[in-house]
C-alpha cells in the first residue's frame, strides 16, 4: 500500500501547467478551531521528484488567518488542516480565496468565496454528493469480480453517471476545468480497465499473490486506446494509464517478466527477468510524446531499481541518459541507484536501534548468528493484514529452528493502533515501530510502501535484491532452509 500523501498527490494533479504560475492566497475564519495552527499544502505532482509546497499560519484570538501558497498547475491539489480537522479542495492557479468553515461541522458548513471560487465549491459539493474520487475507484474496485462483459457494462454506466452529475454543474464552472473533469473521469476508466485481468483474479482467487490469469479477460483492457497526450500528464489518472498501457497490453499476449531458479546451482536465471520492463521501456521511448516517455519511463525505472542487480541498474540507467541526455531526472536516478545497491545481496544490512513493545533496547547487529526475516507493515495496511495468516503458517513451520527471528517494523503513527493490531492478528515476533514514512528505521531501508521484506542471513547480509512475500510460502521456506 502506497504512501497515502503521495497516492493523493497522484490522484489529483492538476490538467496542464499554466504558463506563468502565481500563488494560491487563502484567508478566512475558522470557528471553533481544534487548533491555534492552520496548515495548507498543495500537493501537486507532475515532477518525478516533489519538493515539499507546505504553509503554515498561527490564527489570531478571532479565529482569522491568511496564507499564501505557490501554485504549480493550473489546477491545484489542495489540503487544509486545522488539528484532526482537513479539507481537501481544487484551486486554480492565482486563486484568491475567502474560507468560511467551523472545525465542529468542517465538511459540511465550509463556505468559499473570491476568485476562483467555483472550483472549490464544485468540489465541496461532489465530496457531499459523491464522496470525491476514491470512491468512484472503490466503485470500479468492487466491479471487478464481474465477468468482462458485465464489467464493461457496469463501467459504462458508472462513468455516464459521472459525466451526467457533471453536465448538471456545467454552467456553475469554467469551460476548461469541466473538460479537465470530463478527462479525469475518462482516463480513471482506462486504468479500471487496464488492470481488471488482476483484480478479477485477486478477487476470485482471494489473494494478492495471482499465479494465473484467464486470457478471455484481457478482452478488456485490449479495448483501451492509446491515447497519449502531454497536455495531460499533470493529469494523476493520466500518469496511471501510462503506467499500467503497455504491461497490460503484453501481459494480454502472455509476455511478462519471467524469474527462474537454475537448478544446477540453485541461483536465479534473470535472463529474462527484466524482458516486459525492458519493452515497456522501449515503447515509452519509440510511442509516446517526449514529456510523457521522460517522466514515466523514470518513474519504471526509479520503482523497479530497488529490485534489481547493480548491472540491470547501470545497463537501464544508461539507456535512460541516451534518451533524455539533459533531463532533471537523470540525477535523481542516480541518488536512487545508489540507495539500491545498498540493499544487494551480500550487503550488510543497514543497522540500527530500536527499542521492542516489551521496552527492551536492541540493535538490528544484535541478532547476527541468526537468520532474519523482517517485515515492515502497519496496522491500517489490507495487504499486509492479507500476508499475516501465512506468516503465521511460515512461523509455525519453522518453530523448532531457534535461529530463525521473524521482526516485524510497524510504520504506525499511533503506538495505541500498533498494538491493537498485533493483538487483533495475534502476531508473534519481534516488534518495534517507527513512526510514519520519515520514522528512522523507514528512512533508513526506503521504506515507500507496505508490506515491505528484507531477509538477512547469520552474518548479517542480505540475501535477496527481492524478498518473497509470506503468501509465497515455498518459495520463502525454500530461501530460508539454504540459510540454515
Amino acid at each position: 500500500m502506497k504512501k497515502t500523501l503521495f497516492l493523493l498527490c497522484t490522484l489529483w494533479c492538476g490538467w496542464q501547467q499554466a504558463a506563468a504560475q502565481k500563488e494560491i492566497t487563502l484567508k478566512g475564519v475558522i470557528r471553533n478551531p481544534a487548533d491555534k495552527r492552520v496548515i495548507v499544502a498543495n500537493l501537486s505532482a507532475s515532477q518525478l521528484e516533489q519538493k515539499q509546497n507546505i504553509k503554515e499560519a498561527t490564527l489570531a484570538d478571532d479565529g482569522t488567518f491568511t496564507v499564501s501558497i505557490p501554485a504549480t498547475e493550473a489546477y491545484n491539489w489542495m489540503v487544509i488542516l486545522n488539528g484532526r480537522q482537513r479539507s481537501d479542495f481544487i484551486a486554480p492557479n492565482g486563486a484568491q480565496l475567502t474560507i468560511n468553515a467551523d472545525a465542529g461541522n468542517w465538511e459540511n458548513a465550509i463556505q468559499y468565496a473570491g476568485k476562483g471560487r467555483e472550483i472549490p465549491e464544485f468540489f465541496a459539493a461532489y465530496t457531499r454528493d459523491r464522496g470525491m474520487t476514491v470512491a468512484y475507484s472503490k466503485n470500479t474496485q468492487d466491479l471487478g469480480r464481474l465477468e468482462p462483459g458485465a464489467y464493461e457494462k457496469a463501467l459504462d454506466s458508472l462513468m455516464a453517471d459521472e459525466y451526467a452529475y457533471l453536465d448538471k454543474k456545467k454552467a456553475t464552472i469554467p469551460k476548461d476545468f469541466y473538460t479537465y473533469w470530463k478527462d479525469y473521469i475518462r482516463y480513471m476508466n482506462y486504468s479500471a480497465m487496464l488492470i481488471y485481468p488482476i483484480r478479477h483474479e485477486m478477487i476470485r482467487q482471494n489473494t494478492n499473490n495471482i499465479r494465473s490469469i484467464a486470457p478471455e479477460l484481457y478482452a478488456v483492457p485490449q479495448k483501451v486506446p492509446a491515447a497519449f497526450d502531454d497536455k495531460f500528464l499533470t493529469l494523476g489518472p493520466y500518469q496511471s494509464y501510462v503506467e499500467s498501457y503497455f504491461a497490460a497490453k503484453l501481459n494480454a499476449a502472455g509476455f511478462t517478466n519471467v524469474l527462474r531458479m537454475d537448478p544446477t546451482n540453485n541461483t536465479e536465471d534473470r535472463s529474462q527477468a527484466l524482458q516486459q520492463t525492458d519493452s515497456i521501456l522501449q515503447l515509452l521511448y519509440k510511442t509516446t510524446p517526449k514529456k510523457t516517455a521522460e517522466l514515466m519511463a523514470a518513474k519504471a525505472i526509479q520503482a523497479g531499481m530497488p529490485t534489481w542487480t547493480t548491472g540491470e541498474m547501470q545497463q537501464r540507467l544508461a539507456a535512460y541518459k541516451r534518451q533524455f541526455p539533459k533531463s532533471p531526472n537523470n540525477e535523481i536516478l542516480e541518488s536512487v541507484y545508489k540507495d539500491a545497491k545498498k540493499f544487494n545481496p551480500g550487503e550488510p544490512a543497514v543497522d540500527f536501534a530500536f527499542t521492542t513493545i516489551d521496552g527492551k533496547p536492541m540493535k538490528l547487529s544484535d541478532l547476527k548468528g541468526k537468520v532474519v526475516y523482517m517485515d515492515f507493515w502497519a496496522s491500517w495496511c489490507g495487504p499486509c493484514k492479507g500476508e499475516m495468516p501465512y506468516a503465521k503458517k511460515l512461523k509455525e513451520h519453522f518453530k523448532d529452528k531457534k535461529d530463525v527471528v521473524f521482526l516485524y517494523v510497524s510504520i504506525d503513527e499511533k503506538e495505541d493502533a500498533w498494538k491493537k493490531g498485533i493483538e487483533a492478528m495475534d502476531i508473534s515476533g519481534i516488534h518495534t515501530r517507527t513512526p510514519g514514512w520519515q520514522g528512522e528505521i523507514a528512512t533508513r531501508y526506503g521504506i515507500s510502501s507496505v508490506p515491505s521484506y528484507f531477509l538477512i542471513d547469520k552474518k548479517g547480509n542480505f540475501v535477496l535484491k527481492k524478498t518473497p512475500r509470506p503468501s509465497q510460502s515455498e518459495e520463502l521456506k525454500k530461501e530460508i532452509e539454504k540459510l540454515l
